[in-house]
């Protein structure tokens, strides 16, 4: 698998939400044999939420991008995974998936950070044209908790679409694309698999990429 790894194009930008949806219309019109699209909602702000599925497995995986609309790089990983396993058999049939993406869960949040997208990469620049939404603004978070000792029910509309796609879908495998703000890569997993947190961090070591290793993200757990 190293050698799809290597063929990651490099970047001097982030993509747009138009321009991550016309990629997506693309590779459906090149390749309407293994590539579909529907869409599953609505945004808050009437921005239609789409579904691509490339492949014809009897498993599901769901790729999900921008949770947080600060963290776009999940609009590239989506064009470019997408267009890597339609045009590679091996990754299309050979492990038995088809492969379901969101490129952008949040467009309204995400179309706020556009204006740092292309660059330059500074950190003033990106904190002058940042947004990040409130905990109650974020889809990945306003999931209903029907607890007496904390119920919270006021789910957004991206949140509502996401939760029928997994009803729908049941997932074998599901990735949220987060990315950081700086320093080096981590991985949160939803469940023991082993061996994979060591072929995690050896493939982040194989592309000289450091582990970020304080656990900011899982405190409490």
């Amino acid at each position: 698998m190293d050698h799809h790894l290597t063929c990651v194009p490099e970047i001097d930008r982030v993509c747009t939400v138009d321009e991550a949806n016309s990629a997506v219309d693309e590779l459906v019109a090149e390749a309407p044999s293994v590539c579909r699209v529907r869409r599953i909602g609505t945004s808050r702000q009437g921005e239609p939420l789409r579904l691509l599925s490339v492949g014809h497995g009897a498993r599901n995986a769901l790729v999900i991008g921008c949770p947080h609309p600060n963290e776009p790089i999940g609009l590239l990983t989506v064009t470019h995974l997408a267009r890597l396993i339609a045009s590679t058999p091996d990754l299309r049939d050979g492990i038995d998936f088809v492969w379901h993406f969101i490129p952008c869960i949040d467009p309204d949040g995400t179309r706020l950070n556009e204006g740092w997208f292309a660059g330059p990469h500074t950190i003033r620049e990106y904190h002058s044209q940042f947004y990040r939404p409130a905990l109650r603004d974020q889809p990945e978070w306003t999931f209903p908790v029907l607890d007496e000792r904390a119920c919270f029910d006021r789910t957004l509309p991206e949140t509502e679409a996401l939760a029928r796609v997994i009803d729908d879908l049941r997932p074998d495998f599901q990735y949220s694309l987060h990315n950081a703000d700086f320093g080096g890569v981590f991985f949160i997993l939803g469940k023991d698999v082993p061996g994979l947190p060591d072929d995690l961090a050896a493939a982040a070591a194989r592309l000289g990429v450091p582990l970020s290793l304080g656990p900011v993200d899982t405190l409490g757990w």
